[in-house]
């Protein structure tokens, strides 16, 4: 297999989507500790996740036009500040509300990540290329969140639930300033720049994109679902540790390389 140009490139671009990633689980194993240093049910936990995947899906509405019109590097430098509010408020949280609010705002932040995942690769490769720094960013995103459950385990039994956030926090901290110092404009100069509106407005007329994303929603529902039960039902019902709640969480996952997955998004990103 040739060897891939712009390898630091795309390490630095899975690293960015490792963080929105590990974001969405690492918190998971600690959600019965959560709700009881916060006072609050078990189940009312799912709030936390909710807010962050409706501003990590809504928000890529946003980044991707947005990264057309001013270019890569600042939207993500933007989406990375964005973060790291999120990780701060959340790390301060003294109530579940403002929990949920700093979780929102990790969404939106990571949001752009889901985004330049897709958008990048297009910019750096063609052809084979292409495809195989896909298959390299879909390892990234499939083995990130199984890696998150289990460092926020350990990190809950050594210094509370707070840590999963300060953990997140201090990632995203290295991954702007790296990405700050060594990443380069890649939006190519002739990229056709469409109005917003009308952009939509001609991914939703085609029935090839419509179906595929119909697909890809019931998928990722199911997955939502699980992963926002999985913690208030290991830990807080059955009274399970930390610990055994990341690796129950994580079973399921490595089925992921075994079985085919739905067609790569970037097949359809080019309606854009």
């Amino acid at each position: 297999m040739k060897k891939l140009e712009n390898r630091p490139l795309l390490v630095m671009l899975i690293v960015l989507v490792a963080v929105g990633q590990m974001a969405q689980t690492i918190y998971v194993p600690a959600m019965a500790s959560m709700a009881e240093a916060l006072n609050v049910r078990d189940g009312t936990l799912q709030r936390v996740m909710a807010a962050y995947l409706m501003t990590y899906g809504g928000s890529q509405l946003i980044y991707g036009p947005l990264s057309d019109s001013v270019g890569r590097r600042p939207v993500i430098l933007i989406g990375m500040m964005i973060f790291m509010i999120g990780a701060i408020t959340a790390l301060l949280a003294p109530s579940l509300n403002v929990l949920v609010l700093g979780s929102a705002i990790q969404g939106m932040g990571t949001g752009v990540a889901g985004v330049m995942a897709r958008t990048m690769p297009r910019d750096l490769y063609s052809g084979q290329a292409l495809r195989q720094a896909n298959s390299l960013l879909n390892m990234g995103i499939l083995v990130s969140p199984l890696l998150a459950p289990v460092i926020g385990a350990l990190l809950t039994q050594l210094f509370g639930w707070h840590a999963c956030f300060a953990f997140l926090l201090l990632l995203c901290l290295m991954v702007t300033v790296a990405m700050a110092r060594w990443l380069p404009e890649t939006r190519p100069h002739s990229a056709e720049v469409t109005p917003f509106f009308k952009r939509y407005a001609r991914l939703l007329s085609d029935t090839n994109f419509v179906r595929y994303i119909i697909l890809l929603i019931g998928a990722l529902a199911g997955i939502a679902v699980f992963e926002a039960s999985c913690g208030v039902l290991l830990g807080g019902v059955l009274g399970l540790n930390s610990l055994t709640v990341s690796i129950l969480f994580i079973l399921p996952i490595p089925a992921a390389f075994l079985v085919p997955g739905l067609p790569d998004a970037s097949s359809v990103h080019g309606i854009v």
